[in-house]
């Protein structure tokens, strides 16, 4: 019935003829195709007319079908490329945080690039994780060996260390293999950008979304972007740089409150 309506056959008449199957029959189907969401009819001269629905409602009705079989949960939705591309967007703090803890579940031993942070990201970070889910997050990179490269502003680690005290310190020191600085100017906006081998992940956290892009001609694009910066800015022994802070720390000093989180 589908592979008649896509060749244009637009009434139970000629559906029945094509098909060997009776008007009565037919017409039911198309009922049942349309709540489906498969097929739409509308009215022309007087006469009920068929065809298939577009192209975006029959996508949208196969994922709902493909969210109930997998229990895909609320708030992501995959849209599909023509090539090997596949965009998953994450709306939604719960969604968000599911998606930003199981992260790095799967990515032991993997090589990541972290950069373009932007200032106004801290916001959306603080709506979304506390103190010691940020510092959670960064023993875990370091105890799953993933390889860390930044690319961050000047003053972040001083800046990180006065919010967020000596323990964020402590969890951070040994999370980067290489960090890069860059002029503050370049970070006033509110998104981020992780990247790893097979996808990279837009950030744009004070919204409550992450866009998942798995696609490699855009992977490359933005790993050349990254390159460019690493090559044009000033290399940076973070680790050494935060030992130094944590020796310099008063006693007893701990993390700051909660309203200040940043990974």
């Amino acid at each position: 019935m589908l592979l008649g309506l896509q060749d244009g056959l637009d009434t139970p008449l000629l559906l029945a003829r094509h098909t060997k199957v009776s008007r009565p029959a037919v017409y039911a189907i198309l009922q049942n195709l349309k709540k489906r969401g498969l097929a739409a009819s509308h009215i022309t001269n007087g006469k009920k007319r068929w065809q298939l629905a577009s192209e975006k409602e029959i996508e949208e009705t196969i994922y709902e079908t493909k969210r109930a079989l997998l229990k895909i949960p609320t708030g992501r939705e995959e849209l599909h490329g023509l090539s090997d591309s596949t965009i998953v967007v994450h709306r939604g703090r719960e969604a968000v945080r599911e998606a930003m803890l199981n992260l790095f579940v799967d990515k032991k031993n993997e090589k990541f690039y972290w950069g373009f942070q932007g200032d106004g990201s801290v916001l959306g970070w603080n709506k979304t994780f506390s103190v010691a889910e940020t510092n959670r997050i960064n023993r875990y990179i370091k105890n799953n060996r993933i390889i860390t490269e930044a690319i961050l502003p000047k003053g972040f680690f001083e800046d990180q260390t006065e919010k967020l005290g000596v323990e964020w310190a402590k969890d951070f020191e040994g999370r980067t293999a290489r960090v890069n600085i860059l002029d503050k100017k370049y970070f006033k906006h509110g998104g981020q950008c992780w990247i790893f081998r097979d996808s990279l992940y837009l950030f744009a956290l004070n919204e409550e979304m992450v866009i998942e892009i798995r696609n490699s001609e855009i992977q490359k694009m933005i790993l050349s972007a990254f390159e460019f910066m690493q090559e044009h800015s000033q290399v940076l022994d973070a680790n050494e740089l935060l030992r130094k802070l944590i020796a310099a720390a008063p006693p007893g000093k701990d993390a700051g409150g909660e309203d200040t989180v940043r990974i």
